[in-house]
């Protein structure tokens, strides 16, 4: 009775795999390169002073290859965001624009069925920081999030994602950690 049951679940787990195989099949491939624009949610703290989150508008480009259930992508976006404290006595931050930007590389993974592609990514890459009149820096950091893609034939498609990003930077000798989260559409041209 126990082995019938793991025989099952054997089977089970075997077609899953093959059907998940099967449809990578009739996923889009080849090239690609795309636009993004969305919003960047970003909530800074330093040691122990915290900020109001800011809301921005973020805009970017992306590059890559989709290879049946997986793409590799190099993406690109900038943000300019407010410090905004929430409490201060004396900060020479308060007010400032905080030019926010991320280069990097993305793995994604897709569920791809007929027309909707859903799917998974994580990221790698490297985020600078401008404060004018104070300071900037650049780190490495990761970011992970989920999105879809919609392909409206064999070249066009539109997409929308939401990523959460994470990175500390070093600001005027502090460490500062931004926490963003971004939310974005936009297109891609497969050739």
């Amino acid at each position: 009775m126990r082995r019938r049951m793991m025989s099952k679940r054997f089977f089970v787990g075997i077609s899953f795999i093959f059907l998940l195989s099967g449809m990578a099949v009739h996923a889009q491939r080849g090239g690609f390169i795309g636009v993004q624009v969305g919003t960047s949610a970003q909530k800074p703290k330093l040691r122990e002073m915290e900020f109001n989150t800011d809301t921005s508008f973020c805009f970017g480009i992306r590059t890559g290859v989709k290879f049946g259930a997986f793409a590799v992508e190099l993406n690109y976006f900038q943000a300019a965001h407010n410090l905004d404290p929430i409490d201060f006595l004396t900060f020479v931050w308060e007010e400032r624009e905080l030019d926010y930007r991320y280069w990097g590389a993305d793995l994604k993974f897709f569920l791809p069925l007929v027309l909707i592609h859903p799917y998974l990514t994580v990221g790698y890459g490297f985020y600078s920081a401008d404060i004018p009149g104070v300071d900037k820096d650049t780190s490495p950091g990761f970011n992970a999030g989920g999105g879809v893609e919609v392909h409206l034939g064999k070249t066009f498609s539109l997409l929308a994602e939401g990523r959460y990003h994470h990175v500390k930077l070093d600001i005027d000798a502090s460490e500062l950690k931004l926490g963003d989260f971004t939310l974005m559409g936009g297109v891609n041209l497969y050739f």
